[in-house]
C-alpha cells in the first residue's frame, strides 16, 4: 500500500484481537482495503453465488492516498 494506515490501525486493534480486511488486486500483489457488501433485506454479508460480495477501494478510506498501482492510476 502507498500509506501505513492499515499497519497503524492493526497495531491499535491488536489488544482487542481484531484485524482489518485487505484484498489483493487481480494480476498484481497490491494490497487494498475492501468493503463487504451488506444485504438490505437481512443486514448480513452477501453470500449468494454469482453476486458481488465485496469491492476494493481505489483510495485509502482513512487518509485518502491513492492505492492503485502506478500504471492503473495513470490510465484513469
Amino acid at each position: 500500500m502507498a500509506c501505513d494506515c492499515i499497519t497503524e490501525i492493526n497495531g491499535m486493534l491488536e489488544e482487542h484481537i481484531l484485524d482489518t480486511s485487505i484484498a489483493f488486486s487481480l494480476g498484481t500483489l497490491t494490497a487494498r482495503t475492501y468493503t463487504d457488501l451488506i444485504r438490505k433485506d437481512n443486514g448480513k454479508k452477501e453470500t449468494r453465488s454469482k453476486k458481488p460480495r465485496l469491492f476494493a477501494h481505489s483510495f485509502c478510506p482513512f487518509c485518502g492516498v491513492d492505492q492503485r498501482p502506478k500504471t492503473e492510476a495513470a490510465d484513469a
